[in-house]
């Protein structure tokens, strides 16, 4: 008498033929396990129950006996992936038409875990600044301090402190741009010309100084001498103090371990407190130097640091730190939409140059043409003169618009996929806080 083994998957039945047996065997899987050790040589029937979904198992049989191997609509991807590797299949088994669907949804979830990582690194933190400060000592002064600098959310006297923290910047951010405007300077006293000047310079200063002529000096003024109002100084001097102050707190009082201080804002308070010491020093050492262009410019640029604590204003902000997300996840996108620009930059210089078209004197300039033409700025300071050029220029144009319109959509399309991601990671964390609280209120005092 034959053999008839079966097999059977919440209810539906499957033969196993010798031939689909050994196609099972082949596969080394955990399925192929099982049922081998189900089979019973001196049995003439073999009924093994198991519990696996029902449409993957069906559609994986039809794979077996001969046919295609198709992802039903009805499981999760990561599901149909688990019932891949209980069989035993690889998953370019799959077809076409269901590959790249499965495949897009483990890109997607490769995606998503820089946002789940860095949002779980940050609640973690949180988590454990929370657990010190609830014990006793210096460690719990030092967590509940850096709650109250670093969690608004934390406590009212954290809200308190972000919103204080928030005007101090902007206050600096206003100094550092209205000490560049004519409204917020003034004139040099007859003290700081004196700084200005060499000695021998400053003994026939002092002459035009009482008789306001040139006559009878070899002095000739500089037109663009000038400083910022006394207020701006005593303002500048109140912002250094506070970040000062502010900076030797969280660091008195940091609880992590300090590999978790080296962050971007906390390097950039660093690099602007260094600049603004730098720049007084500098000025008390060699007053003179203030006023004319020397290496205290140099120092001066450097103030663009400063610009940098805008970060600040905006660090708490969901949307800020999901485009922070998005940009990390899009570097290889990134990366692509640059080298095509370099490419099609490099591409439309050469020909506008080699167009012979008096417009473009060298490739360089051509270059700057290209980049102003392919990114839709348009600034018309260099256009081509010549039919060849024009040509040149109006395809120039279009591939511009059709790079930005294939390639931003993609960090768009990160954006908003984070966003999303973002609303339901809230979202769980506030059900289980409610949890938390609900449990807390209920258990026996």
């Amino acid at each position: 008498m034959a053999k008839v083994r079966c097999i059977s998957n919440r209810g539906i039945k499957h033969e196993l033929s010798d031939q689909l047996l050994g196609r099972i065997r082949e596969t080394n899987s955990d399925a192929a396990e099982h049922i081998i050790t189900a089979i019973k040589d001196d049995s003439n029937c073999m009924d093994f129950r198991f519990n696996r979904h029902t449409t993957s198992t069906n559609n994986i049989f039809d794979y077996f006996n001969g046919g295609k191997l198709h992802m039903p609509e009805d499981i999760c991807p990561q599901k149909f992936n688990e019932e891949l590797e209980f069989w035993g299949l690889p998953e370019t088994a799959l077809e076409s038409c269901c590959f790249t669907k499965y495949v897009s949804y483990f890109d997607t979830l490769n995606v998503l875990s820089v946002l789940e990582e860095g949002e779980c690194k940050r609640n973690t933190m949180f988590e454990i600044v929370e657990t010190m400060a609830r014990g006793h000592g210096w460690r719990s002064i030092q967590a509940r301090v850096w709650s109250v600098m670093e969690y608004p959310t934390s406590s009212i006297l954290a809200k308190v402190y972000l919103y204080t923290s928030n005007a101090i910047v902007l206050l600096s951010l206003f100094l550092l741009v209205s000490s560049t405007h004519p409204s917020f300077r003034r004139k040099l006293t007859k003290g700081e010309w004196f700084d200005y000047f060499t000695s021998e310079e400053a003994e026939l200063f002092d002459d035009y100084w009482f008789n306001e002529t040139f006559y009878d000096t070899n002095i000739l003024l500089p037109s663009n001498v000038y400083v910022e109002i006394d207020a701006l100084w005593y303002l500048k001097m109140i912002t250094l103090a506070y970040f000062t102050i502010e900076l030797i707190c969280k660091f008195i009082v940091f609880p992590l371990p300090w590999r978790e201080f080296i962050t971007f804002l906390n390097l950039i308070d660093v690099l602007a407190l260094v600049v603004m010491y730098m720049s007084l020093i500098m000025n008390q050492v060699n007053p003179k130097e203030e006023y004319k262009d020397s290496g205290h410019d140099i120092v001066y640029s450097l103030q663009i640091f400063r610009i940098f604590r805008l970060f600040r204003l905006v660090r708490h902000t969901n949307g800020f730190r999901i485009l922070v997300y998005t940009l990390r996840a899009s570097v290889g996108d990134l990366l692509v939409m640059l080298l095509s620009l370099c490419t099609a930059i490099l591409l439309f210089s050469s020909l506008a140059y080699f167009s012979q078209d008096s417009a473009f004197a060298h490739i360089p300039d051509a270059a700057w043409w290209a980049i102003v033409t392919l990114t839709t700025v348009g600034y018309g300071d260099i256009y081509p003169k010549t039919v060849q050029g024009r040509l040149i220029a109006s395809a120039c144009a279009v591939t511009g618009v059709c790079l930005l319109a294939l390639l931003i959509p993609v960090l768009v399309n990160n954006f908003l996929l984070f966003s999303s991601h973002y609303v339901g990671i809230e979202r769980r964390q506030n059900l289980k806080k409610e949890v938390l609280i609900r449990k807390s209120s209920v258990a026996p005092k």
